[in-house]
């Protein structure tokens, strides 16, 4: 779980860049589900930093009594007394996964089983709530699908730009 809390989201995050590179699909699809992922944690990642400027939640492990910080208890991996409302973890993971989903069914279902992982080891390792879990992957799922709606501007500038500029062994 301390595994999963910590660093399950980088190797979901390479797992998504590697499916630009894997042959099956339409190249174009392969490479729809790329932007859309990267593109849904990111917009994901802003929108939670939003919330999290006009709404501070404190973490399961800390409490603020007259000015004084206490810890309720120690959580399994070290975490700043940050805000945890909502997830950042959950956010990226559910954006990346379901930007992914979208194009791409059974990476898609894999990736989605990930960012399950990622969200429940934050909860059980002691650094967020399950409403914060749940909020950031809500987030990043209505993130992707907002993407999904303007998937003709997406492929335009694909056209465009990465089969004008990149060779076509690399997409």
């Amino acid at each position: 779980m301390k595994f999963s809390a910590q660093y399950l989201i980088f190797v979901l995050a390479a797992a998504v860049a590697g499916t630009w590179f894997l042959r099956y699909g339409p190249p174009e699809r392969r490479r729809a589900a790329v932007y859309t992922a990267v593109g849904a944690a990111g917009i994901g990642l802003i929108a939670g930093l939003i919330i999290q400027h006009f709404y501070y939640h404190p973490r399961p492990f800390f409490f603020n009594e007259n000015g004084t910080v206490h810890y309720r208890f120690t959580p399994l991996v070290h975490h700043s007394a940050d805000t945890s409302f909502p997830s950042d973890h959950a956010t990226a993971s559910f954006g990346m996964a379901t930007g992914v989903l979208l194009y791409r069914a059974r990476v898609g279902l894999a990736a989605l089983a990930v960012a399950v992982i990622i969200s429940f080891s934050r909860v059980y390792v002691g650094v967020h709530y399950p409403a914060d879990v749940v909020a950031g992957a809500a987030i990043g799922t209505v993130a992707a699908f907002a993407l999904r709606l303007i998937h003709p501007i997406i492929a335009w500038l694909d056209d465009q730009i990465v089969v004008r500029l990149v060779p076509e062994s690399l997409r």
